[in-house]
């Protein structure tokens, strides 16, 4: 379920405030259930995998308008609240995205996805062991559900 909106909880990885050059939404129903998406077979990224919605921020951006701007262009959606930074992705020691999380659009919203891209409901615990969610994304998830700000992800031989 998604944690209280309101002042984000202290984060133990925010004594860099640099961007990251990507943010993602974890997006969670109170059901337990997460939106994610199934990235197309032919994707440059995470090509046939799960992953949470979100994307590379734009020069000039805030991590937040960058991550407001990715979910309506690939969903054709907003969250009602504001996003909350929830967890910050490291791999191999750099930062790689903010993940923040929003309560989930409901199961009926009518939603409008980028075409060829598509989302899948899926409960948070069928998700983290289905075998086609990104490492990188498997990492975040397990740190939110134990309530930790921050993932590192190794990369194998690093």
């Amino acid at each position: 379920a998604p944690r209280q909106w309101g002042f984000p909880r202290a984060f133990s990885s925010r004594s860099s405030m640099r961007l990251p050059p990507y943010v993602c939404a974890i997006l969670s129903s109170p059901t337990g259930h997460l939106l994610v998406e199934e990235r197309p077979a032919d994707a440059r990224t995470a090509a046939g995998q799960l992953t949470c919605f979100g994307g590379k921020l734009e020069p000039g951006e805030t991590g937040l308008d960058g991550l407001l701007r990715e979910l309506r262009e690939e969903l054709g959606w907003q969250p009602a609240e504001p996003p909350r930074r929830a967890v910050d992705l490291h791999v191999d020691g750099d930062l790689i995205a903010w993940f923040y999380e929003a309560a989930a659009p409901s199961t009926d919203a009518a939603l409008a996805f980028e075409p060829g891209r598509r989302g899948v409901w899926m409960s948070e615990a069928e998700l983290l062991v289905h075998p086609r969610l990104s490492e990188w994304h498997r990492a975040v998830l397990n740190s939110w559900r134990t309530g930790r700000d921050r993932a590192d992800f190794v990369t194998r031989g690093a």
